[in-house]
């Protein structure tokens, strides 16, 4: 009998255990005291390409960039959790315990504080949750052809952000790592539309920071259409702004529900991304309103450094990456305002703007609680052309999800044209560029980016595609000068639009014919926009950009 009781004792006991519900919870650390890493010895803990690009940018490597002392982290562990993910940032470990576990981590002398961050969810792989007003697009791969602009059915959104000319002079992305983080990407490692990406070794799966295994191409189309708008490349079909950059996938997005957990994992991606030395990030996500409504942000903790997602964001702008981030799809209801991390200082938020440069309706704007521009900068968002995931297939969506991917390519292609320039050097010029540089507003912060024009901002003279060309306006005359090696009087010169479009024949002045120099005057006549001047000969063809500004 006695031996019976204790049976079921034992049964009692081990279903009581079972039972015990797991959450998930942010663990903030006193220190980094007694830490077997030194900010003396970084390669331990930062790539050499991470470290490259803070020597270009004069960035040190500080205490925030040590990781989490991994003596305090066994501790918890002795403590019966589970460590989820870390942050060096925040000096922070996101864990997963029962409620008595995590209440006995307080007494620890190295914790600081306990958050809990909501329930631990198992993960399942749901449908897909859409963007805004998403459609099949009719369209015809047929179309593919030498009559068709290079872009295909991505050339007018692209146009938009002025990124025309600066491709077809060959600066397209290339030796730029790019971040994606995001909920997953459904079959991005099979679709058509990236295989140049793919077979070239550009598209790489990096971490899944939801189920911690490298399964990225799964769970969520949204990621796949993110990715599209600026690497696809299927020429005269669809080319997005940065086509020959280098893509490292990321799982941030716990998909099957919403919860503070993913600012955690957005931060974890973030510091991975650094780590590996990723140039550009882009998360077209955001968090205000969560599953639970006593963990959902107030408007006043939209100050950039409350929440936890935005306290690591202003840090990861500090590392000499640029961090481009969706605004929030929330601007035609009551509350308007951008989410968490765009609230982030030193982050780029970006809203999302029409056909006709106007806000998009559903675009969220600022100001943040401690009165700052929101967003920062805005980019084509509305009814945007995007890759479906099986087959070559396109389909229309719309959201700041888009316009922040559409932006971050485009500085992926200006930047591949200065890769020696830094994070601040290129974000300098492009807020310059941008149409509401000198009267930001919080509908569309400093506005839309211009990428020639910010070309021309980042240097006198500007690589060409074969040579050198410059711009100045004098005498009421723009004057084009282009230094090149194989042109002779005689040649074929065309001007073109940006579509490729033969606009007029030119007969150029030539002089200083020493150098090989002609000059061509008259451009102040075209409307505003992009042009390109292509000469050919016998030796072959060379495209010239022009950006025509009033």
């Amino acid at each position: 009998m006695q031996k019976l009781l204790f049976i079921l004792f034992y049964l009692l006991f081990q279903q009581t255990a079972f039972c015990q519900k797991i959450n998930k919870y942010w663990v903030e650390f006193r220190d980094k005291a007694n830490s077997p890493y030194c900010i003396c010895r970084p390669a331990e803990y930062l790539s050499g390409r991470a470290l490259e690009r803070r020597a270009r940018a004069s960035i040190e490597v500080v205490e925030n960039d040590l990781p989490v002392n991994p003596g305090y982290l066994e501790q918890l562990k002795i403590k019966g959790v589970q460590i989820h993910n870390t942050s060096r940032w925040l000096n922070a470990a996101a864990v997963m315990a029962d409620s008595a576990s995590a209440k006995n981590l307080e007494s620890l002398p190295f914790v600081q504080s306990v958050r809990y961050l909501g329930p631990h969810l198992k993960y399942r792989n749901p449908p897909n949750r859409p963007m805004k007003n998403r459609e099949p697009l009719k369209s015809d791969p047929a179309i593919l052809g030498d009559d068709i602009p290079i872009w295909g059915y991505a050339g007018q959104q692209n146009q938009l952000l002025g990124i025309s000319v600066l491709q077809l002079a060959g600066h397209r992305g290339a030796g730029i790592w790019v971040a994606v983080m995001d909920g997953g990407f459904t079959n991005a490692d099979t679709i058509p539309m990236f295989d140049s990406v793919a077979l070239q070794g550009r598209l790489i799966p990096g971490w899944d920071f939801v189920e911690r295994d490298a399964g990225v191409f799964e769970a969520a189309q949204h990621g796949t259409s993110v990715l599209s708008v600026m690497a696809a490349n299927l020429p005269r079909y669809f080319v997005g702004t940065a086509p020959d950059a280098t893509y490292f996938l990321i799982k941030t997005e716990d998909t099957g529900g919403e919860f503070p957990i993913e600012e955690a994992n957005w931060i974890a991606g973030a510091e991975w991304a650094d780590s590996v030395g990723i140039d550009i990030i882009n998360a077209s996500l955001g968090y205000t309103s969560f599953n639970d409504n006593k963990l959902s942000h107030t408007y006043l903790e939209l100050n950039g450094h409350t929440a936890i997602g935005s306290r690591g964001a202003s840090i990861a702008a500090t590392k000499g990456m640029i961090i481009c981030n969706a605004a929030g799809n929330e601007g035609d209801g009551e509350w308007h305002y951008i989410g968490v991390p765009a609230d982030a200082p030193g982050i780029v938020a970006v809203g999302a703007v029409g056909s006709d440069e106007a806000r998009a309706s559903f675009s969220s704007f600022g100001p943040t609680s401690d009165g700052r521009i929101k967003p920062d900068l805005v980019a084509p968002g509305d009814q945007i052309v995007v890759a479906g995931n099986v087959g070559i297939s396109l389909g229309l969506s719309s959201g700041t999800s888009l316009a922040s991917p559409m932006l971050a390519g485009a500085l992926a292609s200006l930047w591949s044209a200065f890769p020696e320039k830094t994070a601040s050097e290129i974000l300098e010029a492009v807020f310059a560029s941008s149409d509401q540089a000198e009267n930001p507003d919080n509908e569309r912060g400093y506005g839309l980016p211009e990428m020639t024009q910010a070309w021309i901002e980042l240097g006198e003279l500007v690589g060409g595609n074969g040579g050198m060309f410059g711009f100045n306006r004098a005498g009421g005359e723009l004057t084009f000068t282009y230094a090149f090696d194989f042109f002779k009087p005689g040649d074929s010169v065309e001007l073109r639009n940006d579509l490729g479009q033969k606009i007029a024949a030119i007969i150029p002045e030539i002089f200083a014919r020493e150098i090989s120099t002609l000059k061509i005057k008259g451009l102040s006549k075209l409307p505003a926009g992009h042009y390109q001047i292509v000469l050919s000969n016998k030796k072959g063809v060379k495209r010239l950009g022009v950006g025509v500004w009033k």
